[in-house]
């Protein structure tokens, strides 16, 4: 660890507004990730295991945002969605670390047929989503929200998810695949996305991913 991490290290594990990791329970805090609106992620080594710590941002409008993808996470790992939970404490919201490039990224240089088949299984993820009443409103420019990590697609950043009667999860992600140049029939697709969100029927679902896939 550089002196620079080290330092990092310890301000992160004593915070001004009082909040702290255990250092006893902490192997090596091994460097800041990344900032967002609502919130700093660090990684974090523990138990041989590189984990991903999101602290509240100082200064940060959102609120309880940490509370509420705490509270979503370990709900959506039961139907196989998102990085692994943790826990949530004084020290933060704790999760496995997900190694892997964004989709948008991932695509690049595969063929058609790749990109088929790792769609339909994120379109798999939104029609669970959607199965739950549960919004996640990331999906319509989900850029940095979906990685790849050994061949399947991992979603992350709950923070905004809300249970909702009229979910839009599968809607927003065909939206997001129309702005990436993916073609379709879009007066067929524009049918049929208007005919699921009566009845968020399977078969009105099997034919928007026929679409794309």
């Amino acid at each position: 660890m550089t002196p620079f991490s080290f330092v990092l290290a310890w301000h992160f594990i004593y915070l001004s507004a009082g909040c702290f990791i255990n250092p006893l329970a902490v192997l090596r805090i091994m460097d800041y990730l990344s900032k967002g609106k609502r919130g700093m992620v660090y990684l974090l080594e523990e138990g041989g295991k590189t984990l991903v710590v999101k602290k509240k941002r100082e200064g940060s409008t959102a609120l309880r945002a940490l509370e509420n993808e705490a509270y979503w996470l370990p709900l959506m790992n039961r139907h196989k969605i998102g990085p692994r939970f943790h826990r949530f404490d004084d020290g933060g919201l704790v999760m496995e670390y997900v190694e892997g490039p964004p989709f948008v990224e991932w695509r690049v240089g595969r063929s058609l047929s790749e990109q088929k088949k790792m769609i339909r299984k994120i379109f798999q993820q939104c029609r669970t989503m959607d199965r739950l009443h549960v919004n996640k409103l990331e999906m319509t420019h989900p850029v940095k929200h979906i990685l790849i990590r050994r061949g399947e697609p991992v979603m992350i950043d709950f923070e905004r998810c809300k249970r909702t009667l009229t979910p839009k999860n599968v809607t927003q992600f065909c939206q997001f695949l129309l702005t990436l140049g993916y073609k379709v029939d879009r007066e067929k697709l524009r049918d049929l996305l208007q005919w699921y969100k009566k009845d968020y029927a399977e078969g009105t679902f099997a034919g928007i991913v026929s679409l794309f896939c």
